[in-house]
């Protein structure tokens, strides 16, 4: 997702630039420096803003819509808090400078993260490399002008030149302010045609002057504060034996891969309060991950669209659900709760998933 996020950004990148020139016929004769600087220079000017976003998600003929606030003060400051759905009501989260905090209202729980130490230097994004890497992987095409919650903006679509890439998402269509080359709506396709994802920006206002008070953090009374360090959420590269050295619990493995899917040579391990270890089976192209986490009958997993099959695993009941050209298997056995995904069909996932020792 991380990706696909960065890649949407870069969409939008790359068209603000292009437009900016006044020709999208001149697109293939601008380096990716010229891009990114003109992307940089038109962003200097924006110092805080704030918008409601508005996520639809649409999957086997049901949508669910998702609202959250937010608001962001250059350089490190940034307020979400979510409306809608109701079991994500109330969740708030916060960065102010090196600080993260996190409000889990069903727990009552918070979570303070210190950042790692950036230096003088806040984070900034590789615009370049990220410019290169869209204009290698996607078609990019020029749709016109629209307006959006009372902005104008210019609408293209990115479409991955590799074809088996199609399958997950077709193509993007990104909306970009004309005005300030903000992101303000992005919508993702499936293979026929089918909206899957969009998020929009509503109510968005620039440069008022947000003011520090909005990104202090009061842990609401009775609330229990957890503290975590950066790297305890971070996924550490490990080897087999070493992961199993290091996990407070059994980690297991299949014995039945279908035919040309090997293990990669590491796992990733994340430690902290929520211990996750992360396998990747590859077969070419293909892709396998499995994921073991200790079971939490508290931990709310988030809403799902529509209902989970309902599977027989070893004897036990798993949940196989598909979206976005991703077969999903999840299950639970001695403690221990299972996620496996990829794009093998629902008996092959479940025939790794009973192999599992």
């Amino acid at each position: 997702m991380e990706r696909r996020t960065k890649q949407i950004a870069a969409v939008a990148i790359v068209l603000a630039a292009v437009l900016f020139t006044g020709c999208v016929d001149q697109m293939s004769e601008m380096s990716a420096d010229q891009i990114a600087a003109r992307m940089e220079a038109k962003q200097e000017s924006i110092k805080d803003f704030s918008a409601t976003m508005v996520m639809t998600s649409s999957y086997g003929g049901e949508t669910e819509t998702t609202h959250a606030t937010i608001m962001t003060k250059m350089p490190d400051k940034t307020r979400s808090e979510f409306i809608e759905p109701a079991e994500f009501a109330g969740t708030v989260m916060i960065r102010n400078g090196s600080t993260m905090w996190m409000y889990d209202p069903a727990k009552n729980q918070v979570t303070k993260t210190e950042l790692p130490d950036m230096g003088d230097e806040p984070f900034e994004m590789d615009y370049t490399s990220i410019v290169k890497d869209l204009m290698d992987e996607n078609d990019i095409s020029y749709k016109g002008t629209e307006n959006v919650g009372g902005r104008s903006t210019y609408v293209i679509e990115a479409t991955p030149k590799d074809e088996s890439k199609r399958k997950f998402i077709a193509k993007t269509r990104v909306w970009v302010d004309r005005e300030n080359w903000m992101l303000l709506g992005t919508e993702m396709y499936d293979a026929d045609g089918n909206p899957m994802v969009k998020v929009e920006y509503r109510d968005i206002t620039f440069n008022t002057g947000i003011p520090d008070s909005e990104f202090i953090f009061e842990a609401p009374v009775g609330a229990e504060v957890v503290e975590e360090s950066f790297e305890d959420r971070m996924p550490e590269k490990m080897t087999l034996e070493e992961a199993r050295a290091n996990l407070t619990f059994d980690l297991r493995t299949p014995s039945y891969l279908p035919e040309g899917y090997e293990l990669d040579d590491h796992a990733m391990v994340t430690g902290g309060e929520r211990e996750v270890v992360s396998l990747k089976y590859t077969n070419g192209d293909e892709r396998l991950y499995l994921s073991e986490w200790i079971s939490d009958d508290t931990e709310q997993s988030g809403p799902r669209m529509g209902e989970p099959e309902i599977v027989s695993i070893n004897g036990t009941d798993g949940e196989f659900t598909s979206m976005f050209g991703m077969n999903t298997l999840q299950w639970s056995a001695d403690g221990i709760d299972y996620s496996l995904s990829g794009g093998l069909e629902k008996d092959e996932l479940v025939n790794v998933a009973e192999s599992m020792t």
